[in-house]
C-alpha cells in the first residue's frame, strides 16, 4: 500500500473509532508554549532543552551533557533519541555520540530492538547498534511487533522477519502491525485478522476494526460498535456508536456524540456524560464537560473538578493546563506547582504559539526546578541557569561555567 494511501486510510480508521477525536483537538489548540512544552521532563536521566534555536540535552544536575546543535530532539527512550539537522535524521546516545551519521530522510522510535528508517523514498530497520539490518528497499513500513516488521511492495502489505526475509507474503490491501499475535488486515473494503503464519483466524465482516488488546478487539458492524475475544466471538454486544481499544480493564465508549468508560464485560463505568474523554494513562484521563477539563480515574471518580479552560494527559506526575489565559503545571491533587511567565496568544494560521519571553522561563520535572534566565546586561544576551541558588553560564558553544 503506498504510504500516503495508507496514511488517510488509517486516520479514517482512527477516527470513525472514535480514538484520535480528543487527540485532535490538543493538537488543534496547543497548550504549552513552544520555549516551555521543551525541558520539561526526564527520560533517561535526560531532559532536552532549547538554547539560541537549537536543541540539546541537560543531566538531572542541570549540566549541558549534549551541545544545543540540533534543529530537533525526540525525548530519550532506551538510551536513544533521534535527532536531525539540515534535515537529515539519525539517533543519538545519551554519551551525544550518533549510533549512525545523519544521513536519513526520516527515523522512528525503536520496537523490539529495531528502528524503521527511509532514505530516498524506501524503508528499511537499522539495530541499536547502528546496523542495517534490512536495507532502505521497500515502499511502505512500519515497526517491527510479535517479531515481525510490516513492509509494503508494489502497493501490497506483507511482513519480514528479523533477517530481512519475507515470511508472510505481499497479499493484503491494508493491514497493521501485529498486536497479541493478531494483525488486522482489510479485503474488499472488509476487516477480519490473520496469525502469524499469515493465515485467516477472523475473516473479514467487519465494517471497521481495531488492534487486540488485552484480548479483545473493537469492530464496528451494521453501524455499531461492540467487542470481540480472539475467536471471533462478541463479548460485549455491538450496541455502541464507538469503542475504543481496551487498557487495564476499561475502555472509552461514544453515545449518542458522548463519552463514558465500559469494563469488559459491557457494564457502564462512566455513563455516556462527557463532551470528551481521553485514553487512560496509569489510570487517569482527562474529561471535558460544560466546556472545562478536568480528570477523572478508572472508576469513575473525578478527583480534579472540570475547572481548566485546556488540560493535557498527566506525565510523571504532572499535567499541563491552562486557566484564565496562563499556562500551568499542576501535580496529581490539583495543585498548581508551576506558573509560566510567558502570556500565551494562538496564531491559528500557523498553528503555533506566540510568547513574550519576560526575562525568564521555568524548569521543572516535579520534584526540581531550574530556573533558565537571559543576562541581557550583556550583548548578545547570556542564558543563565539557576541550579540549587547557583547560577551558571551556557556559551553559545554550549559549555556550562559558574557565573
Amino acid at each position: 500500500m503506498k504510504p500516503k494511501t495508507f496514511i488517510i486510510l488509517l486516520s479514517c480508521l482512527n477516527i470513525l473509532l472514535g480514538t484520535q477525536i480528543y487527540a485532535q483537538e490538543i493538537l488543534e489548540h496547543p497548550i504549552a508554549p513552544q520555549r516551555e512544552s521543551i525541558g520539561l521532563f526526564f527520560y533517561d536521566g535526560m531532559a532536552k532543552v532549547n538554547i539560541g534555536g537549537n536543541y540539546g540535552f541537560i543531566d538531572r544536575q542541570g549540566f549541558l551533557q549534549i551541545p544545543c546543535k540540533y534543529d530537533m530532539v525526540t525525548n530519550f527512550q532506551d538510551g536513544l533519541a533521534i535527532v536531525r539537522k539540515n534535515n537529515k535524521y539519525s539517533f543519538i546516545r545519551n554519551d551525544g555520540t550518533l549510533l549512525t551519521p545523519l544521513i536519513f530522510d526520516s527515523c522512528e522510535p525503536f520496537f523490539e530492538g529495531y528502528a524503521m528508517v527511509s532514505l530516498q523514498g524506501k524503508f528499511g530497520f537499522v539495530d541499536k547498534q547502528g546496523k542495517m539490518i534490512v536495507q532502505p528497499r521497500h515502499d511502505f513500513a512500519m515497526g517491527f511487533s510479535n517479531g515481525l516488521g510490516l513492509v509494503g511492495h508494489d502497493g501490497l502489505n506483507g511482513y519480514i522477519n528479523t533477517k530481512g526475509e519475507l515470511v508472510i507474503d505481499y497479499k493484503f490491501e491494508f493491514s497493521l502491525p501485529f498486536s497479541e499475535e493478531y494483525a488486522l488486515f482489510m479485503r474488499e473494503g472488509k476487516f477480519g485478522y490473520i496469525d502469524m503464519k499469515g493465515q485467516e483466524v477472523i475473516s473479514p465482516k467487519y465494517e471497521l476494526a481495531g488492534s487486540f488488546h488485552e484480548g479483545l478487539a473493537a469492530v464496528k458492524i451494521n453501524n455499531l460498535s461492540g467487542i470481540i475475544n480472539k475467536k471471533g466471538k462478541f463479548v460485549v454486544q455491538p450496541t455502541f456508536q464507538n469503542i475504543r481499544s481496551f487498557k487495564d480493564g476499561v475502555a472509552v465508549f461514544i453515545q449518542g456524540e458522548k463519552f463514558g468508560l465500559i469494563n469488559d464485560k459491557g457494564q457502564e463505568i462512566i455513563s455516556a456524560r462527557y463532551e470528551l474523554l481521553g485514553d487512560f494513562e496509569n489510570d487517569i484521563a482527562v474529561f471535558k464537560n460544560n466546556c472545562k477539563y478536568g480528570f477523572v480515574n478508572t472508576k469513575g471518580e473525578e478527583f480534579i473538578p472540570a475547572t481548566f479552560d485546556k488540560a493535557s494527559t498527566f506525565e510523571q506526575g504532572m499535567a499541563s493546563v491552562k486557566l484564565n489565559g496562563k499556562f500551568h503545571y499542576i501535580d496529581l491533587q490539583g495543585r498548581i506547582v508551576y506558573t509560566s511567565p510567558n502570556d500565551l496568544k494562538y496564531d491559528a494560521e500557523n498553528n503555533v504559539i506566540l510568547v513574550n519571553i519576560d526575562k525568564k522561563t521555568g524548569y521543572i520535572d516535579g520534584k526540581e526546578k531550574i530556573i533558565i534566565s537571559l543576562d541581557e546586561s550583556f550583548s548578545p544576551a547570556r542564558v543563565v541557569l539557576l541550579i540549587n541558588s547557583n547560577e551558571y553560564l551556557i556559551s553559545s558553544e554550549g559549555t556550562l561555567t559558574a557565573k
